[in-house]
């Protein structure tokens, strides 16, 4: 089955990690800074480590000590959890939406957005896809904090050639399940304005039971890489009822989405999480090279109609389709599982996903974003993701039928 998760690790990354953590213990953490930070060209002294990327988001935003009235701009094609970290802060938000096409804001369109209250800009780069203009934004605007949102877009580089993260004051990345670095939960804040003032806050280490659950989950979503649907749903059936007693899948709490529970911002990253993701970061080259080729082989198959512009320099997380209006997205969801591919509805609100809290925004803010959210699709990448001859005549019959 061709799916979004796990989408970077190897079966034999698990034990060892375990080994390289039995030996390394707490230093795992900062072999894990060093390699990522190395996988973005950076110095590792500017790169941290949390229990999630929310948290790195948190905590940057927290140490800037803003007004409770200072605005912060959002993007209008966004996660709740993004939006839910400026209603913990108390801090008003407004959204920016995307460009007719794409799915980012355009520099134009954040720079006349920016209004006298304006704080801080929060920059997305959705999908893997860069968002153009951040330079020019902050040479324009210097009062004004950007924060990149690079959880989807680990390894992408703008028209510039520079790597995504590294052009604002800051940027966070997310190694949740199905992001192109997976830990099960964890992200990483990385500081490029040396005059902030930035400190790191004190984080507590997550219980062995929730890494335990992290990691029964990415075994799950690993062993989903490979199998065939058919076997996958009586394995779902059989291990529905004790995975459910036992408690073991590991997901964002509903509640959180919703808007009642407030997550824990203090959590850091695991030292095995750590050592898990050293592996990958160590893979960093392989990975954004199957992506890449993965993407271009989808340019190639399907229709331009349906595809979305990116520059050379992007390295997708999923790659993003525009369904044509009237197709039933569950209808060819079922028939393109029956072919082992799973087709994914990743964004599916302005603010994702659909049924959580919309802080801040009002339905008509972003009529592209909520036009977007209605026709988006998304096709699998990454290492596990290649398609054989017959997938991919069955997919191109399927979006061009």
């Amino acid at each position: 089955m061709k799916s979004h998760a796990a989408t970077a690790l190897r079966w034999l990354d698990f034990p060892l990690a375990t080994w390289r953590w039995l030996r390394r213990g707490d230093a795992c953490l900062q072999d894990f800074r060093a390699s990522f930070a190395t996988s973005l060209g950076v110095d590792t002294t500017r790169v941290h480590l949390f229990g999630s990327g929310r948290a790195a988001l948190h905590a940057y935003v927290a140490s800037l000590d803003l007004p409770t009235d200072a605005e912060v701009l959002l993007p209008g094609y966004t996660c709740a959890v993004v939006p839910n970290v400026f209603e913990h802060l108390g801090l008003p938000v407004r959204y920016v939406d995307i460009e007719a096409g794409g799915f980012n804001p355009s520099a134009a369109g954040v720079a006349s957005a920016i209004g006298p209250a304006t704080r801080l800009v929060l920059v997305p780069h959705n999908f893997g896809i860069s968002m153009a203009g951040v330079a020019s934004l902050r040479e324009r605007f210097p009062h004004i904090v950007f924060i990149e949102d690079a959880a989807h877009a680990w390894g992408s580089r703008d028209a510039g050639g520079h790597m995504v993260g590294t052009l604002g004051h800051a940027a966070f990345f997310s190694f949740e399940y199905s992001k192109p670095l997976s830990t099960g939960l964890g992200g990483a804040l990385l500081v490029n304005d040396s005059a902030s003032g930035w400190q790191p806050p004190a984080l507590h280490r997550p219980a062995a039971l929730v890494v335990a659950k992290q990691a029964l989950t990415l075994a799950w979503h690993r062993l989903v890489q490979a199998l065939p649907v058919s076997w996958l749903n009586g394995l779902k059936q059989l291990l529905r009822a004790p995975s459910r007693r036992l408690g073991v899948v590991a997901a964002t709490p509903a509640g959180e989405l919703q808007g009642s529970a407030r997550p824990d911002y203090r959590l850091s990253l695991h030292p095995w999480s750590a050592a898990l993701g050293e592996r990958q970061a160590a893979r960093a080259a392989e990975i954004w090279a199957a992506r890449r080729t993965q993407a271009d082989s989808y340019d190639a198959l399907l229709p331009a109609t349906l595809r979305a512009e990116r520059g050379a320099g992007d390295v997708l997380l999923r790659y993003p389709l525009r369904l044509p209006a009237g197709l039933d997205h569950e209808t060819l969801a079922v028939a393109m599982a029956t072919e082992d591919i799973e087709l994914g509805r990743w964004f599916d609100d302005v603010v994702h996903p659909r049924g959580s809290l919309r802080y801040g925004y009002r339905s008509g803010d972003c009529p592209v974003g909520e036009a977007t959210a209605d026709c988006v699709a998304n096709l699998p990448l990454g290492l596990h993701a290649g398609l054989s001859q017959r997938q991919r005549q069955a997919l191109r019959a399927r979006l061009t039928a």
